[in-house]
């Protein structure tokens, strides 16, 4: 958000190769829309991009563009919690608490795994095992001298997995039909201009504060906390998220996580796939199972439960919610009690380990 001239000139001198690869990732998301396949803006600005890179293509999204994507998600999360949150909250500490047991019990067979059958060292198994925390995990896995792009390849095809995986595993085994429904339905033509500015000027602030907090993923954390917190005294409740400005923020997220695999060429780094793949079913497996035994005790909803513990990315599991119809005050409080888990736990117990 900041630097206007340099972000303006990095854009300007790789414009080519910028419009290319959105135009690669609206082009699968209009395929995917047009079949009425699951989250289709986001799924299928992923399968065409990755398609893409992996077929030689040099694709490319600047870093500040899918910050400001997962802003306008943050803000659309954000206004999804009702003012009763809190009372709910309270309700779910018991599966709140099973997503976190998950979460401690997957990763020492996963660092396990990735030492004795994919032959990593130990840094990079540990980072690698961390579900559902691709950016935190390359960043920290980088600082800690672990091999950055073993970690990035791993988390990156769990999330591609687990995100393409569970909306198809409900259209075959839970009945579900793809309504297209993209966010809650909010149009420009419908937001009032007062509320659009207040809600733009909330999430920028939010986003503004959480960075030099040294919080995770500050341009998604931020304004989702700031637009929280107003939502639930009630302060949001007339203020949605234009469909429109979700689908491309979409669709932008998908094209860059497809643009991940720059360079990677499939032969060199067909073994770290394999073990990426393998290990992710696994813990999808694994996490589905957890839901099933919370379902059993709490009676809680199973499809929310199977979202609430999935290994996926925080936003990717977030959309996937909408397109279900799923509680999104429940999967956030799921899926963010994990994400903040991991980025703060798996830090303080390398640090420990290492004294």
């Amino acid at each position: 958000m900041f630097n206007l001239r340099e972000k303006y000139l990095e854009v300007l001198s790789r414009r080519n190769q910028l419009f290319l690869t959105l135009s690669i990732g609206l082009i699968g998301s209009l395929l995917f829309s047009a079949l009425s396949l699951p989250l289709p803006w986001l799924l299928g600005a992923l399968f065409t991009s990755t398609i893409s890179t992996l077929s030689g293509l040099k694709l490319w999204v600047p870093t500040w563009l899918r910050a400001n994507s997962l802003l306008v998600l943050g803000a659309l999360f954000g206004t999804s919690v009702s003012p009763d949150f809190i009372d709910n909250a309270s309700q779910w500490i018991g599966s709140i608490l099973g997503v976190i047991l998950y979460v401690v019990l997957v990763i020492p067979p996963l660092i396990y795994y990735y030492i004795k059958l994919a032959h990593l060292d130990f840094k990079t198994a540990y980072f690698s095992s961390a579900p559902g925390g691709l950016i935190p995990m390359a960043i920290l896995g980088e600082e800690m001298g672990a091999d950055v792009r073993t970690i990035t390849l791993i988390q990156s095809s769990r999330i591609i997995l687990t995100v393409a995986i569970i909306p198809f595993a409900f259209v075959i085994f839970g009945g579900y039909e793809p309504t297209g429904k993209i966010g809650t339905g909010g149009s420009f033509a419908t937001l009032n201009f007062v509320d659009g500015i207040r809600l733009l000027f909330i999430a920028i602030a939010g986003y503004i504060i959480a960075r030099p907090l040294k919080i995770p993923s500050p341009s998604l954390m931020g304004p989702l906390a700031a637009v929280t917190l107003l939502s639930i005294i009630g302060e949001l409740n007339n203020a949605e998220v234009p469909d429109l400005l979700v689908a491309i923020a979409q669709c932008i997220i998908g094209a860059s996580i497809g643009a991940m695999f720059n360079g990677v060429q499939p032969r060199v780094v067909a073994k770290t796939l394999f073990h990426g793949s393998v290990t992710s079913i696994i813990i999808i497996v694994f996490g589905c199972f957890c839901a099933y035994l919370t379902h059993s005790i709490s009676g809680l909803p199973l499809n929310a439960l199977i979202l609430g513990f999935a290994p996926g990315g925080f936003p990717e599991m977030v959309l996937v919610g909408f397109a279900l119809g799923v509680d999104i005050a429940f999967l956030v409080a799921h899926q963010l009690s994990r994400y903040l888990f991991v980025t703060i736990f798996i830090p303080i117990s390398i640090k420990a380990m290492k004294k």
